[in-house]
This record gives structure tokens, sequence and C-alpha cells, in this order.
């Protein structure tokens, strides 16, 4: 009796794996395109600011990414976030040049500096 029940429960787990199987190979192959298209957007924004080196045209190229991410519900939190630090990068050059340099070249190292760290990748233990 007890071997009746334990081969039932065997097949049954074997017959739920199979389902399993089954119907994530039917899933939707243009769903998991769209995710890792998303995933790709966010690594190119990062991408831009790694290799912008703080360049205000660069920047530019920056933004339009950093606007598409605001269009995507995974990212939107990040891209507000972020869009704020860039924008002070922005004013704090701008502010640089009409101003006095000295003064405005800590501040603005130190938000480039936190777009940066927002961007680097992060390190693999």
């Amino acid at each position: 009796m007890k071997n009746t029940m334990k081969m039932k429960s065997i097949k049954n787990g074997l017959f739920m794996l199979a389902a399993v199987a089954v119907l994530s190979a039917c899933a939707d192959p243009s769903a998991s395109a769209e995710k890792a298209e998303k995933a790709k957007l966010r690594q190119s924004y990062s991408n831009c600011i790694n290799t912008a080196d703080g360049a205000p045209d660069k920047l530019a190229t920056c933004q339009v990414i950093l606007e598409k991410l605001k269009t995507i519900k995974e990212h939107q939190a990040f891209a507000e976030k972020e869009t704020v630090s860039v924008i002070d990068y922005q004013h704090c050059l701008t502010a640089r040049k009409t101003g006095d340099g000295q003064a405005y070249a800590d501040d603005c190292s130190k938000i480039w500096q936190e777009i940066k760290a927002n961007n680097s990748p992060a390190p693999t233990n």
C-alpha cells in the first residue's frame, strides 16, 4: 500500500514537472525579448554615463536614453532620481563657467561622483 502511494506521488511529481516544462516552452518569447531590451536600455545608459567623463555634450545623449527609461515602469524611480542628478550637474557646470570656478569645482565633482556611482557595474563576489 505504501509503495503504491509512493509511486502515485512520484508520478504526480513527474507529471507536474512535465507540465511546467511544457508551459514554460509555450511562454511568450516576445515578453522575454522585451525584458531583455529594457535591461539593455538601462545598460546603455550606464555605459553612456561611464564614457561621458562629465562632458555636457555627451550628457545630452545620456539624457535622451534617460527619458526613454522614464517610460519603463521598472526603471521609472531610478530615471526620475537620476534626472535630478544630471540636471543638478549641468546647472553646476553652468554656474562654474559663469562664476567662481573653484567654488563650484568641488560641488560638481561630488555630483558627478554620485552619478558615476549609481551607474557603476555591481561588484561580483
